[in-house]
C-alpha cells in the first residue's frame, strides 16, 4: 500500500473516547453514527463540539467531510478538524495531514501535511507513524531519510498495523534504511501477512522461496513469537537512550515549586542544527528515549500521573554546526511539575532577558558531543541546566527552527 493511509472507513470508526461534558450525549451521538442514523448523531454531538468536546468535534468534521447528516462542505470539515486537533486529538491531526497530502478541500501542501501527521505520530498514534514514515521516505514535505522512514514504520508496526509491518520487511528486503537481512524481511513479511491481505501473503510467500530452508525456518520462529507491543523482528532503536558517560542536571523552581531532575534524553534536528534536551525526575526508560529521539517530544505524564520535568529545545549554533554561547539567542522552554499542574509552562525565552547561556561547546551533527550551562529566571520559574551529552546518530522528526 503506497497510497496514504486514512483512519476512517466511511463513519463507522469508534475511536476510544475521552470523557468531556455530556458523556451521555456522545455515546449516543456514537451509537448514532455505527447504525448510520445521522440525523440523530447530528443532534447528539452539534451541541458538545460547539461546546467544545474534542471527540464530538472530530466526528462532525468528518460527517461534514463525507456528506453524512450534512451536505459535502470540506470547508466546514477542515474547520471542525482544526477545532479538535488543538485540542491534541490525534484522529482529527491524522485526519488533517491526509487531507493537505491529498488536496481534498485545500491546496495540496505536503510540508503542512507532514506538520499535522508528525504532531500525531508523537502522541503515538499509529496510523500517523505510517503516514509519516511514508512522507519521509518519499521526500515529500520533508528530506528524504530511508533510515527515519523506517523507525516510523518500526513503531506503528510494534502496535499491530500491518501496512507499517509490511513496509519493514520491505525494508529488510531492499537494504533501504538498514543492511539487507532476507531472514528478517520474510518474519515481517509474515507478521504482516497475519492480516490475510493478498498483497502481505504473496510476498511472504515470495520471500519465503529464496532462503534456505534454515532461514525459512529461522524467520517463522521469530514472527510466530512476536506479538503486539513488542519491538518488530531486527529491533529498530533510533535515539537510543542516553550514552553511560552522558552527564546532566536541571534544578531550580517550577512556577514555585522546588524541583532536581538528573536524567535526561537528547534529540537533534540536524537540517536547523538545533536540539532538543529533556531533563527528569526519575529514571527515563530506553523506550522514552527513543521517543523523545524521533519526535522531541516527552510526555508529562507516566502511567495516568504527572511527573516533574524540564525540556529545552534551542540552537547551539544560531543555525550553524558550530556552538557557541553568543549564538542562543531563544529557547523553547516546557516545564511540568507532579506537585502542581498549574506549575508547567510552555514559554520562549530570551537572551539575555530570561537565560544566560554560561558555557557551550561542541558541534551540532549525528553523534556530536555538546557541553554547556545554561542559567535563566521568568516570573516564579527559575532553573540552573548542566549538560554534557552525546547526539543521536538519526534525527528528530520535528525541532526549533533556527532561521538559517
Amino acid at each position: 500500500m503506497t497510497a496514504v493511509a486514512r483512519t476512517l472507513a466511511g463513519l463507522l470508526l469508534v475511536a476510544a473516547v475521552p470523557f468531556g461534558t455530556a458523556r451521555a450525549g456522545l455515546d449516543e451521538g456514537l451509537a448514532a453514527l455505527q447504525r448510520r442514523d445521522y440525523a440523530v448523531a447530528v443532534k447528539e454531538l452539534r451541541p458538545l463540539a460547539e461546546r467544545g468536546n474534542a471527540e464530538a468535534q472530530y466526528r462532525i468534521g468528518l460527517m461534514y467531510e463525507f456528506g453524512r447528516g450534512y451536505p459535502v462542505d470540506k470547508a466546514q470539515g477542515i474547520a471542525w478538524f482544526q477545532k479538535s486537533a488543538a485540542q491534541g486529538h490525534t484522529a482529527a491531526q491524522q485526519e488533517l495531514g491526509v487531507i493537505y497530502t491529498t488536496g481534498d478541500g485545500v491546496a495540496k501542501d505536503d510540508a503542512k501535511a507532514v506538520e499535522w501527521f508528525r504532531k500525531a505520530a508523537a502522541a503515538g498514534n499509529p496510523t500517523a507513524q505510517y503516514n509519516l514514515g511514508l512522507m519521509i521516505a518519499k521526500g515529500a514535505g520533508v528530506r528524504q531519510d530511508y533510515a527515519q522512514a523506517l523507525d516510523w514504520f518500526r513503531k506503528a508496526g510494534t502496535q499491530g498495523f500491518t501496512f507499517a509491518q509490511f513496509k519493514v520487511g520491505v525494508a529488510y528486503e531492499n537494504g533501504a534504511g538498514v543492511a539487507a537481512d532476507p531472514v528478517l524481511a520474510y518474519a515481517n513479511y509474515a507478521i504482516a501477512a497475519r492480516d490475510g491481505n493478498a498483497e502481505h501473503v504473496a510476498q511472504r510467500d515470495a520471500q519465503a522461496a529464496r532462503l534456505t530452508p534454515a532461514q525459512a525456518q529461522r524467520g517463522a520462529a521469530l514472527a510466530a513469537a512476536w506479538n503486539v507491543g513488542q519491538p518488530l523482528p531486527g529491533g529498530g532503536a533510533a535515539g537510543a537512550a542516553p550514552r553511560a558517560k552522558d552527564r546532566c542536571s536541571a534544578s531550580g523552581q517550577l512556577g514555585g515549586e522546588r524541583f532536581a531532575a538528573t536524567h535526561c534524553a537528547v534529540a537533534l534536528y540536524s537540517d536547523q542544527h538545533s536540539v532538543a534536551i529533556w531533563f527528569n525526575e526519575e529514571a527515563i526508560t530506553p523506550q522514552e528515549a527513543e521517543r523523545f529521539g524521533m519526535s522531541s517530544y516527552a510526555d508529562g505524564t507516566k502511567g495516568g500521573k504527572p511527573r516533574t520535568l524540564l525540556t529545552i529545545m534551542f540552537c547551539p549554533g544560531g543555525g550553524k554546526p558550530a556552538a557557541s554561547p553568543a549564538a542562543v539567542k531563544s529557547i523553547d522552554l516546557n516545564t511540568n511539575h507532579a506537585k502542581s499542574a498549574l506549575a508547567g509552562v510552555q514559554w520562549l525565552l530570551e537572551a539575555p532577558k530570561d537565560f544566560k547561556v554560561e558555557k557551550l561547546a561542541g558541534e551540532v551533527k549525528p553523534g556530536g558531543a555538546l557541553s554547556g550551562k545554561i542559567t535563566g529566571k521568568r516570573d516564579s520559574t527559575s532553573f540552573t541546566l548542566e549538560f554534557d551529552v552525546t547526539l543521536p546518530a538519526k534525527d528528530a522528526a520535528a525541532g526549533m527552527g533556527c532561521g538559517k
